[in-house]
């Protein structure tokens, strides 16, 4: 007898075989005996899950001559006949080769006649979502008032592209990913009851590669046998071009700290080798997912049914970075994943985003960039506001006011607000002398001693300075009432155009801030205007 591959040896062929679908079994073992069984049904789910493996348990014991509760005997005349495909009340139907409108019709010529044999006549149509518009539209009728003796199970891996009227008259059953675990013990089982050889790194590395799906898991384990009777790591990694678990922690560890150089010599390497590029970055997308779940959750080890060494030697991948550059690694690896599946030229696709990842060590989090700049900006505006209230170089008795005041003087902090008490000066002398108050509201302050208080004008409004002068008799009592101090009204006449002078000088101090380089790079931005802070009043 020629060789039957182990997905199809060890198909299921009870309800109890179907591995890590248990909520369905259970649904459907219920249905049976308790006689409530329903002429449509849908099982959709990822591939290799046990889907078609299921129809085919459901219509054996809906046909069962022996059956006992819910579960089929596997030995009678009708049971075999469906095991081997030779059943003549069992269509099975491949949904993308007969999608035409015309197969659907002739299937409803054909659902008429009463079964041969059995109780049921039972078509089970897989991928059934290939099937036309029109062949679904022939297809409702029957569907909505089958014969009582009919009954449809379709299969699919994709129900969203089944039409909602169809998907109505189904009884929808959602089949789950295998877990790895799960997919583990089951190997396990047949390894053993098959005599083979392999080491229990190898069927950890078969199950992860199944990714979900129990067929796919047995195929590779197909092809390891036939490479080798005594199955290792190490041979399996050659077999399936899947780089080394050490090779990927390393490899993750230069792309998390930015080593371009070490992560292209290894891409290299690896290339040396033969290993798919392409497995490669998924298993880096699979990795960075693994490292980002360790960093922000405590129970990582259940969640991604890692043991407790495993999760610890992510863990310390972890321990000098944060979450949001893992998470920008983790996007830019999706975004890459999907480049190299469709590069003509896998490697060079590869190194160009890896060294577009190195970047992200090099990153300041948003939230650090407010803090540096928080913290610089007293000085920041200090600087920025110094060049405007320095006086003219040709006021030579002014400038000493303006810069420095006298020894002698009180501080600053001791004196009012001079804002606050130009304010209260151009409120007061509103009510006396309109015109007057206008004027003064014309000039900005330039500094407040305990003796002087100092103001100027910009450019043409200089010709207010001899009419203000004149008015100082009126001003100076008001000004000593509402500051408790004697002082003096200096008026400097600034000469126009000044501010555009100074806003040089303000800006080159501003551009060698560190904290403005450092903003400018990290934003990839440039500083638009730079304005001294007595231009906001």
């Amino acid at each position: 007898m020629s060789y039957i591959v182990l997905a199809r040896k060890w198909r299921p062929r009870v309800f109890d075989d179907i591995v890590g679908q248990e909520p369905v079994v259970t649904t459907l073992k219920n249905a049976l005996a308790g006689d409530k069984i329903v002429h449509a049904y849908l099982f959709s789910g990822p591939r290799g899950v046990g889907k078609t493996s299921l129809a085919r348990i459901l219509a054996k014991a809906l046909n069962c001559e022996e059956r006992s509760e819910n579960e089929p005997c596997g030995s009678c005349q009708s049971c075999e006949g469906i095991t081997q495909g030779a059943s003549v009340d069992v269509f099975e139907i491949d949904g993308a080769s007969n999608n035409s409108v015309d197969a659907v019709r002739e299937l409803r010529e054909t659902v008429k006649y009463a079964p041969a044999g059995g109780k049921y006549k039972i078509y089970i149509i897989d991928e059934v979502h290939m099937l036309s518009t029109s062949a679904f539209n022939a297809l409702l009728k029957t569907l909505e008032e089958p014969p009582p003796h009919v009954i449809f199970i379709f299969a699919t891996t994709e129900p969203k592209k089944i039409p909602p009227t169809i998907l109505s008259r189904c009884q929808h059953h959602a089949f789950r990913r295998i877990t790895k675990n799960r997919i583990r013990e089951q190997l396990k089982k047949i390894t053993d009851k098959e005599q083979i050889n392999i080491k229990e790194e190898a069927l950890e590395m078969i199950a992860k590669a199944g990714d979900g799906s129990m067929r796919d898991a047995l195929t590779l384990l197909d092809q390891a046998y036939s490479f080798s009777d005594e199955i290792d790591g190490a041979q399996l990694q050659t077999l399936l071009g899947l780089p080394e678990t050490e090779v990927i922690m390393g490899l993750s560890e230069s792309i998390i700290k930015g080593d371009i150089s070490r992560t292209l010599s290894t891409i290299k390497e690896l290339t040396d080798r033969g290993s798919d590029l392409r497995q490669l970055t998924k298993e880096l997308v699979e990795q960075f997912r693994s490292i980002a779940i360790v960093k922000i959750t405590g129970d990582a080890g259940e969640l991604l049914e890692f043991t407790p060494e495993e999760v610890q030697a992510l863990r310390s991948l972890t321990e000098d970075t944060g979450i949001e550059p893992l998470t920008l690694l983790l996007s830019e690896l999706l975004r890459l994943e999907g480049e190299v599946r469709s590069a003509i030229n896998p490697r060079y696709t590869l190194e160009l985003g890896l060294l577009r990842m190195s970047f992200v060590k090099g990153m300041t989090s948003i939230d650090e960039v407010l803090k540096m700049l928080d913290d610089s900006e007293p000085s920041t505006a200090g600087r920025a506001s110094s060049p405007a209230v320095k006086a003219p170089a040709d006021h030579g008795e002014e400038k000493k006011t303006l810069t420095s005041p006298p020894a002698d003087s009180t501080s600053l902090s001791e004196l009012p607000d001079k804002d606050e008490l130009w304010k209260k000066l151009i409120d007061s002398l509103d009510a006396e002398d309109h015109l007057l108050s206008c004027k003064l509201a014309s000039a900005n302050v330039v500094s407040l001693t305990d003796t002087d208080l100092s103001i100027g004008f910009n450019g043409g409004m200089s010709v207010l300075a001899d009419s203000i002068k004149s008015k100082l008799s009126v001003i100076k009592p008001l000004l000593r009432r509402l500051s408790s101090r004697d002082l003096d009204l200096k008026i400097v006449t600034m000469p126009k155009g000044k501010g555009k002078k100074d806003i040089k000088k303000i800006k080159e101090e501003v551009y060698t801030e560190k904290i403005v380089q450092d903003a400018v790079r990290i934003f990839n931005s440039s500083v638009l205007q730079v304005k001294p802070l007595e231009d906001e009043e």
